[in-house]
């Protein structure tokens, strides 16, 4: 029996849903990261002898300015095309395609919100800003803030964009930012892509399960050798019928679609090695046999070096106070 040490990664991404609206991993540690930063805010300004009422106000500002620039940030940087055929995706935490859902704002981008920081330090520093509802009032004027300019407001940023420890647990969570494969049985294989799109390639299919396989070999590349387990929806189908299906279409799904192809790797060259049986409901089975790919966890790497950078500088920082402009 082949030892395959690697995981196979798809859990829920959903941490609880009150009716239609879901509560995800990943909010939570964006919320989990806010919340942490404020409270080194709070003992910097402490420190600092700054006032620390004025964290609520700075906090306020960064909250705002690192949302806009992380949905900014996905919508420009990373799928610019997607958000052009679908504005009001970019606006709003739903999505029209395959239909219409409540998903939150899935796309968040790290740099866009570290820009969008940058940008909160520079209007908290040099403006202020009055705003209100009821009755409606929006106020924009200049006025520096004493004892807190730009670079001195930069070290509570800095530990507060060091948090993002958590955001990057998320990202993992999600099966986001996915490493390189790691051409050995050892390493993460991102399933979440995978049996999405399958699922929602075609109404035929039920659900879809990834194993591995333990007594296959290894394929090119030190691939691992997996099974997809799919459970059809084959009422009025012919037996003829799904094996075509599964022959042609599901093998080019696996061939040619490049989220699937990303974590599976199948020979386009070869027929799909597959068996059909029938579970207790006498819905169809398909077992197919092919390889996924192992991909290193950066973003588990990179939540531990901020974690160790934001423990290294933080000791430094509270040992040796910094001159600051």
């Amino acid at each position: 029996m082949l030892s395959l040490h690697y995981i196979i990664w798809n859990p829920s991404l959903e941490l609880f849903r009150l009716g239609f609206v879901a509560v995800r991993w990943y909010s939570l540690m964006i919320i989990l990261t806010f919340l942490g930063g404020m409270q080194l805010c709070r003992y910097i300004f402490k420190k600092e002898g700054r006032p620390e009422e004025d964290v609520d106000k700075f906090s306020f500002y960064v909250l705002c300015c690192t949302l806009i620039g992380a949905r900014l940030g996905e919508v420009f940087f990373y799928r610019p095309a997607y958000y052009l055929k679908h504005p009001l995706e970019a606006l709003l935490p739903i999505t029209l395609t395959p239909h219409f859902q409540f998903v939150g704002y899935r796309g968040l981008s790290y740099h866009g919100a570290l820009l969008g920081g940058i940008v909160a330090l520079y209007l908290y520093a040099n403006y202020r800003i009055t705003f209100s509802l009821l009755p409606f009032r929006f106020q924009f004027a200049r006025q520096q803030r004493s004892g807190q300019n730009f670079f001195w407001l930069l070290t509570p940023l800095a530990f507060g964009v060091l948090m993002g420890f958590l955001v990057r647990i998320g990202n993992f969570i999600n099966s986001e930012i996915v490493g390189t494969p790691t051409h050995s049985q050892y390493g993460v294989l991102f399933v979440s892509n995978v049996v999405e799109r399958l699922q929602n390639s075609s109404n035929a299919i039920k659900s879809v399960k990834v194993f591995k396989n333990h007594t296959a070999k290894q394929g090119p590349s030190n691939y691992q050798p997996i099974i997809l387990k799919l459970t059809l929806n084959n009422a009025g189908f012919e037996e003829s019928a799904i094996k075509r299906f599964i022959k042609q279409d599901v093998k080019r799904y696996l061939v040619a679609d490049h989220d699937i192809h990303e974590h599976v790797y199948e020979p386009a060259e070869h027929t799909l090695d597959y068996t059909l049986t029938k579970n207790r409901k006498q819905a169809y089975v398909a077992q197919i046999k092919t390889f996924g790919i192992p991909r290193h966890p950066v973003q588990l790497y990179e939540s531990l070096s901020y974690l160790l950078t934001l423990v290294g500088l933080f000791y430094w920082w509270n040992r040796k106070p910094v001159s600051y402009f």
